[in-house]
């Protein structure tokens, strides 16, 4: 049995045994540079899940994803990933990128009223001595409006060949800032026996 944390937090309740504990909640109307969070104790949360939505300052903006290790960002060329892309009318093409200083989670957005980017990113950071360093990897679904309001749909997934054991990641648009953003971020607890 273990503890669900939601509106009744500490209930008991047999049929929940893991739980997504909510860390954050932020919406903002003011400029920052990015989404940045570090510290996150991997002994208490196995994944980090970031659910929400950006409005880039500069047009045409795309949106880029870093792990980060005791407050810096990893930005060595060891990132992999990959995006689907769907679009009007049944159409689709997909962009594959490897050894990338930096994960990319979506293209080109505008900037304007409803354009933007919105994202459900799941996040798994490798642990220090889980096996053979299985972990620094992301899986996402996204829309982007770009910069003439037209819709496209991604699906992505990507991978940070290291030995890294973050305890954080950034968010950030690859030119300018965020003018408004709206996101919570989870943790999923790790699982331990209670008494």
């Amino acid at each position: 049995m273990g503890i669900f944390l939601g509106p009744n937090s500490g209930t008991p309740e047999s049929s929940h045994e893991v739980a997504w504990v909510r860390i954050a909640t932020v919406t903002g109307g003011s400029t920052i540079n990015n989404i940045t969070y570090d510290g996150l104790d991997t002994s208490v949360y196995r994944a980090w899940m970031l659910i929400g939505a950006t409005l880039n300052g500069n047009d045409a903006a795309y949106l880029n994803f870093y792990w980060r290790t005791n407050g810096s960002d990893e930005v060595n060329n060891y990132y992999s990933y990959g995006i689907n892309v769907t679009h009007p009318n049944d159409n689709q093409y997909a962009s594959t990128r490897q050894n990338e200083g930096r994960m990319q989670i979506s293209q080109n957005a505008g900037n304007s009223t409803r354009e933007g980017h919105r994202f459900h990113i799941m996040m798994f950071p490798y642990v220090s001595g889980h096996a053979a360093s299985i972990g620094n990897f992301c899986t996402w679904n996204a829309i982007r409006m770009d910069q003439s309001d037209n819709f496209r749909g991604m699906t992505g997934s990507g991978y940070y060949d290291s030995g890294a054991t973050p305890d954080g990641f950034r968010l950030q648009p690859g030119s300018g800032q965020f003018n408004d953003y709206n996101y919570s971020l989870y943790g999923l607890l790790v699982w331990q026996d209670i008494i």
